[in-house]
């Protein structure tokens, strides 16, 4: 009986301790759940935390790119203002120039219509064969233009001494690309009150050339006083 009551007791502690054991099993399961929670929202919270300063820090940016970018663009408005206003200026300046370009060349093109004019009236004058007049003509009053070819220079001062000591006032005009030379010295007299006067002259530039010299009366309406040589080299 005793055997049977303590065998019972025995039989109601061990119940009761392995009830508190696994009570107190459950018990720390329980408290590793709730510590892992607990890491968790820590973990969670952290996030957050990080999460709000990035966005801080990204708003503070924001404005700061905000204020840099109103000011740049307050800048470029106030330099867009001073290129309009300084491109009008020059536009302005440009039709100045314009209008005193078109004003000169205006003016620039009635002066040269004009000296072409009178040019013209020059050039018609200077071919009218003027009057004969045998008591004027003479060595001195002959216009004479020589163009010289081949000519060695001694031989060509000595010509122009000669001429000048008989009265002669020579010019020496130079040769223009659409002027051709004769093969052979030659004197041109246009007028025949000056053929006596071209023949003077042929006979100094015969002493002087040892040469042939031709005399021909020209076909062109140039003055009656005007005598061309062509004095060509041998």
């Amino acid at each position: 009986m005793v055997i049977a009551i303590t065998a019972l007791i025995l039989s109601l502690a061990s119940g009761i301790v392995n009830y508190r054991q696994n009570n107190l099993s459950n018990l720390e399961s329980s408290l590793r759940d709730t510590r892992d929670q607990l890491q968790l929202a820590k973990n969670d919270i952290t996030d957050i935390q990080m999460n709000t300063i990035q966005q801080l820090v990204d708003a503070e940016l924001a404005i700061k790119n905000q204020a840099e970018l109103k000011h740049e663009n307050e800048t470029l408005t106030e330099k867009l203002k001073e290129s309009k206003i300084r491109m009008g200026e020059l536009e302005r300046q440009i039709k100045r120039m314009d209008d005193k370009i078109s004003s000169q060349s205006s003016a620039l093109k009635k002066a040269q219509k004009r000296a072409k004019a009178s040019h013209s009236k020059t050039r018609a004058s200077a071919k009218i064969p003027q009057p004969a007049d045998k008591s004027r003509a003479s060595n001195a009053s002959a216009s004479v233009e020589i163009y010289l070819n081949n000519i060695p220079t001694a031989l060509q001062n000595s010509i122009i001494k000669s001429i000048k000591e008989d009265k002669f006032r020579p010019t020496f005009p130079a040769l223009t690309k659409s002027m051709h030379l004769s093969k052979k010295t030659t004197i041109f007299y246009y007028n025949e009150t000056y053929k006596n006067i071209a023949n003077n002259l042929r006979n100094i530039l015969m002493a002087q050339n040892k040469g042939k010299v031709l005399l021909k009366k020209g076909a062109s309406a140039y003055a009656a006083n005007k005598i061309i040589v062509h004095l060509i080299g041998q």
